[in-house]
């Protein structure tokens, strides 16, 4: 085995593993948010992601075009594969955490007594 192939299956094994626990995350969140039956939030997504798509689609067709000039090329393809699945496992575990255009509940307000506040 060369070491660019165990290099492959390695960053692929934590890609895959990334992707997955994200993925089950998503999941139980949905099964969650579904059960509660309450009306599904407006959500404000305020993350940039349109950059990093740009550039996946770029680096893409760089790679492409450079398999066609030299061999070595051939193996960022697979590369690539992987930090776009490892990238998509991050966004799976980071989504619960997005700000919602609902407000959040009211904080409860401490109670005065005759002695202050308890």
């Amino acid at each position: 085995m060369s070491a660019i192939f165990v290099a492959i299956v390695a960053f692929g094994l934590f890609g895959a593993a990334v992707f997955l626990s994200g993925f089950v995350v998503a999941v139980r969140e949905t099964i969650r948010e579904r059960r509660d039956g309450e009306p599904e939030r407006e959500w404000v997504d305020k993350g940039r992601y349109g950059w990093s798509a740009l550039f996946a689609v770029f680096a893409s067709a760089v790679v492409i075009a450079l398999a066609g000039v030299s061999p070595l090329w051939i193996y960022a393809g697979p590369l690539l594969a992987i930090v776009t699945a490892t990238g998509v496992g991050v966004a799976f575990l980071i989504g619960n955490r997005r700000p919602s255009a609902a407000p959040g509940p009211k904080k409860r307000e401490a109670f005065r007594g005759p002695m202050g506040a308890v």
